[in-house]
């Protein structure tokens, strides 16, 4: 039980809000874990840049603590060490995810400090046996090995000047993630949609932008390799572009 607390720590010290978050669960995603996981960690922000990133989580159905124990759910109960200015939402009112559901927090705003923001969670997993005859107690535990880097601003952003645009992501090509950077006038909603090349819809998400540049991460893990195109809409206007995933 407490090596399913420690995969899915991150994941849940995002679900603080008691609001329903912007961010939809991508349930293609079959293999139990967050995305971006660990290894990749979240992408950096800079101060007064909107930052936006979408966590993907998938919880284990079951695991082994000593016997075969279902998963009831996993709940965050406190955390520490955002940056300020940035805001945190999980799909759930109550910040309590399920066993074998799929999940998602919505991390965004614009930050206000520069800095290296370690960030900690204290989880809660509830469980019983298999056979349903004993209920495990609560298993808790403190994680703390994630940080969000914060960048200082180079220079005043002058917004008058700003319209919804669209670049490319980069790197493109890619096997592990990639970025879309866009821009947006007026702190709005944003829709991003990945397609196939026969232009069915694989992928949707809203994406809640400030003015400036802000910024959606794209996992591979997601996304089996090959060709797709991408869109963001405000509304008035899309933009469609292409991102090749690369052979893992």
């Amino acid at each position: 039980m407490k090596q399913i607390i420690l995969l899915l720590a991150i994941a849940f010290s995002f679900c603080v809000s008691q609001t329903y978050s912007q961010c939809v669960p991508n349930t293609a995603i079959t293999q139990p874990g967050i995305y971006p996981d660990s290894a990749t960690g979240l992408v950096a922000g800079t101060v007064g840049i909107a930052y936006n990133e979408v966590v993907q989580v998938k919880v284990p159905l079951d695991t082994f603590f000593i016997v075969p124990i279902q998963i009831d759910s996993i709940s965050v109960l406190s955390f520490s060490g955002f940056p300020p200015g940035i805001t945190f939402a999980c799909n759930t009112t109550n910040c309590q995810f399920l066993g074998g559901s799929n999940g998602c927090i919505l991390l965004s705003g614009t930050p206000t400090t520069a800095g290296t923001y370690p960030l900690k969670a204290v989880l809660s997993a509830r469980g019983h046996t298999i056979n349903g005859n004993f209920q495990i107690p609560a298993q808790i535990d403190t994680v703390d090995y994630y940080t969000i880097v914060i960048n200082q601003a180079n220079g005043i952003q002058n917004n008058a000047n700003l319209k919804f645009d669209v670049a490319q992501n980069e790197p493109n090509p890619f096997n592990n993630t990639s970025n879309i950077s866009f821009t947006v006038a007026v702190k709005s909603t944003v829709t991003f949609k990945v397609f196939n090349l026969i232009g069915k819809e694989i992928f949707r998400n809203n994406v809640l932008c400030d003015p400036g540049k802000n910024i959606i991460k794209v996992d591979a893990a997601d996304f089996a390799p090959g060709v797709y195109m991408y869109s963001l809409s405000n509304g008035a206007q899309t933009f469609t572009k292409r991102m090749i995933v690369s052979k893992k």
